[in-house]
């Protein structure tokens, strides 16, 4: 599924460059719910509540004023048009749910970075480090929740754009 490839390079993707929405103050962490990944996708049902949904348009706005924001949208359209159309044929419903999902990981970053050797380590026994940083976080594990929060944001904007919402 091309929508699935996607987010998983987008979330092992780590980028360098400064952008996005400051994190500010702490957010309520939100419990991880383990998905079966051989579930029909059309069997799940989009549970988007009005907060969720209050959240994900907040965070929308916010994105589409900052300035760093709007140069990698710009970019993205111009460089993925043709992958962003054929995301576009999606359901919206799933593109829904994708940002639901990528703002509810955004949300417990907090809780799980409070040790952030812990959170390297668990994130090493995932395999969710790409061997050719692990020395780099090894070093220096706030990098990695750095690294983290700028990958899940690109996830999103780039979930909102594919959306039509950016």
């Amino acid at each position: 599924n091309i929508f699935r490839a996607l987010l998983l390079v987008a979330l092992c993707t780590f980028s360098y460059g400064q952008f996005g929405v400051a994190k500010e103050g702490n957010i309520e962490p939100v419990p991880v719910v383990d998905v079966d990944e051989n579930a029909n996708a059309q069997e799940q049902v989009l549970s988007l509540t009005e907060k969720d949904a209050n959240d994900i348009a907040a965070l929308i706005e916010a994105a589409g004023q900052d300035p760093e924001t709007i140069k990698l949208i710009a970019a993205l359209k111009e460089e993925n048009k043709e992958d962003i159309e054929e995301l576009q044929k999606l359901p919206e419903e799933e593109i829904l749910e994708g940002l639901k999902v990528t703002l509810d990981e955004m949300k417990v970053l907090d809780l799980l970075f409070k040790d952030p050797a812990k959170a390297l380590e668990a994130m090493i026994e995932e395999n969710l480090i790409p061997d050719e940083h692990l020395e780099q976080y090894q070093k220096d594990p706030n990098l990695l929740e750095e690294d983290t929060r700028k990958a899940l944001y690109f996830r999103f904007v780039s979930l909102a754009v594919v959306g039509g919402y950016l």
